[in-house]
């Protein structure tokens, strides 16, 4: 049975048809008379309306807005970040005429429906044009490749093994990074299309794992250095040096426990390995087994003064010496007294490594932090005292009236410096270390001058 449809619902869908396309035709003509050349309604680039502008007037803003974009762009990566000069080494071209087309053909260029659409919604909506530009996606994911090679390290587990109460193998756990090269890859094509100036790399990191020895003595982290610099040392000297410091590399000291410098040390001789060079002993600098080591102890002091450690025993030198300035943060030592003696009143072990680089000293002390903030308020030196004319010994191993100096002049001084310790429940204290110096004259060996001849005679006739 086929259904009749009344005439009038016909000639209804009829005139609503015709209405349609006579709406639709208005708005064609519309747009081709009021916006022939130009952009059509709430069309905006980068947040500025350009509608009805002609194409010489949007050539203009492209123009400047692309001599503002750059040429450059910072990738970022934790507190690091690698800065690109010129875009075009990841493959990246702005497009200056596609960014004129594309604003100039919005409602235009399609089929008639489509376009008809395109310009109903804009009269209702926004839309907002960023630069257009060409991407070589391949060329950018290469740089990424190689900027992965940098970036990328593999976590290093935490070692400890210990022998003889000493640490023989040693090192802290380190975290590793990996970078995400297809994401980074979007978040920078991202941001380039937004004329970003930087962007973050996605940069993920890789957890390492520590040993049990490590987690159960506690050492986390590097807690504190001491520095010297033993610049100008004579080669028995820096033998002497480098031989004494890697004696403490590997030392434990207990919560609580004192730490003396010279029990740890033990015996210095040619037999454990060291050689004959200069000490301050008494009132002379003479040649012995381990001149030097002082060098090691001033350095262990002042790892010992950044950590906060109460110091028990510690001596200056009897006059300055160039290797231990600033004057006042030296430790003398020469067995079995004067000593250094620290002591770890932490809750935790600490544990000792020493290295040299170039011609410096380095004594880390790698432990847990408990909060405290140490403060060293650099050193005073006053009350100057001028050493006096030198001191001229007679020998016969120069020639008559021949000199050579065997030791400098040093001007004697007071000195001192203060540490403040903060604790975390707020309890404050304050140490202050002094030193004295005396004035070191000068020493030459003096040829012997010849006897007179006539005196001889004289002496040998009577």
């Amino acid at each position: 049975m086929r259904i009749k449809i009344p005439k009038i619902i016909i000639l209804f869908v009829g005139y609503i048809f015709l209405f349609a396309i006579l709406i639709a035709v208005s708005f064609t003509i519309y747009f081709k008379t009021s916006y022939k050349e130009k952009v059509l309604p709430n069309v905006y680039f980068y947040g500025e309306n350009i509608s009805g502008m002609k194409k010489t007037e949007v050539e203009k803003i492209v123009s400047d807005k692309e001599n503002n974009l750059g040429d450059s762009i910072i990738l970022k990566y934790e507190d690091k970040q690698v800065n690109i000069s010129s875009l075009e080494e990841i493959g990246f071209v702005w497009d200056r005429d596609k960014t004129i087309n594309l604003l100039m053909n919005i409602g235009r260029g399609k089929n008639i429906l489509d376009n008809l659409y395109d310009q109903l919604l804009s009269l209702f909506y926004k839309v907002n044009v960023l630069f257009a530009y060409d991407l070589d996606k391949q060329k950018a994911e290469d740089f990424l490749e190689e900027l992965a090679i940098t970036i990328n390290k593999d976590p290093v587990d935490g070692k400890l093994d210990i022998k003889n109460s000493k640490a023989v193998v040693f090192n802290l756990s380190e975290d590793g990074r990996k970078l995400f090269i297809k994401k980074s890859l979007i978040d920078l094509e991202k941001a380039l299309a937004k004329g970003l100036s930087e962007v973050e790399l996605t940069v993920k990191t890789l957890e390492a794992k520590n040993s049990s020895d490590i987690d159960e003595l506690g050492i986390k982290e590097l807690i504190a250095i001491g520095e010297s610099d033993f610049s100008g040392s004579p080669a028995n000297r820096v033998h002497n040096i480098k031989q004494g410091a890697q004696v403490f590399s590997g030392a434990l000291i207990a919560p609580g426990r004192e730490f003396s410098f010279i029990t740890t040390l033990g015996e210095v001789s040619a037999k454990t390995g060291y050689l004959p060079e200069l000490v301050i002993k008494e009132d002379k600098t003479i040649p012995e087994y381990g001149g030097g080591l002082c060098q090691v102890s001033t350095t262990f002091f002042r790892a010992a003064i950044n950590a906060g450690f109460p110091i028990i025993e510690r001596s200056a030198h009897a006059y300055r010496v160039s290797y231990y300035e600033p004057a006042g943060l030296d430790a003398t030592i020469y067995e079995p007294k004067p000593d250094l003696i620290f002591i770890n009143d932490s809750n935790k072990h600490v544990l000792i490594q020493t290295r040299v680089d170039g011609n410096k000293l380095y004594v880390d002390f790698y432990g847990s932090p408990d909060g405290r903030e140490v403060i060293v308020y650099p050193p005073v030196i006053y009350n100057f005292i001028q050493p006096g004319e030198p001191i001229r010994i007679e020998t016969e191993g120069l020639k008559p009236g021949e000199e050579k100096q065997i030791e400098a002049a040093h001007v004697g001084a007071d000195t001192y410096f203060t540490r403040k310790i903060i604790y975390p429940n707020g309890e404050t204290k304050e140490d202050r270390f002094d030193s004295h110096y005396i004035p070191w004259r000068a020493k030459f060996e003096v040829g012997k001058p010849e006897e007179d001849e006539e005196e001889s005679i004289i002496e040998l006739n009577n």
